[in-house]
């Protein structure tokens, strides 16, 4: 597969879905516009999930229209632990505009995670160092 900085929007909105048992440890996303509006009445996302630029896992989502990094109110997967200590991780995010596409990518210097599934919210997660 081409390298995601080479794709358009028509490619990446082509990306298969894929599973989540077959996700694994991935370090970046694409945030990809599927054109269909939410009930909220803002646009749909898919997501295209990468180890890297040049390795797709697969899409997931495609009826969101949010986004929480570390989860909401960035407190990350152990939400509980952090309300009640006040100890959140430094999650450094990161993201650039793809050249051809148009698209925004997500990426970090840590493992990234989600939860079980994706529907209207879209929670990815600080999976800890690499």
């Amino acid at each position: 597969m081409k390298n995601i900085t080479e794709m358009t929007l028509e490619e990446l909105r082509a990306v298969p879905y894929c599973k989540y048992n077959e996700i694994g440890p991935f370090y970046e996303f694409v945030i990809v516009p599927t054109g269909e509006l939410h009930d909220s009445g803002f646009g749909c996302m898919k997501f295209v999930l990468l180890r890297n630029a040049n390795s797709i896992i697969g899409a997931v989502g495609g009826g969101s229209d949010v986004i929480h990094l570390n989860g909401p109110g960035g407190y990350g997967s152990k939400w509980q632990e952090a309300l009640t200590t006040g100890r959140v991780p430094v999650t450094d995010w990161n993201m650039d505009l793809l050249p051809k596409s148009g698209c925004i990518r997500v990426f970090s210097g840590h493992r990234l995670m989600l939860e079980s599934y994706v529907c209207s919210d879209f929670n990815v997660y600080d999976g800890g160092k690499r």
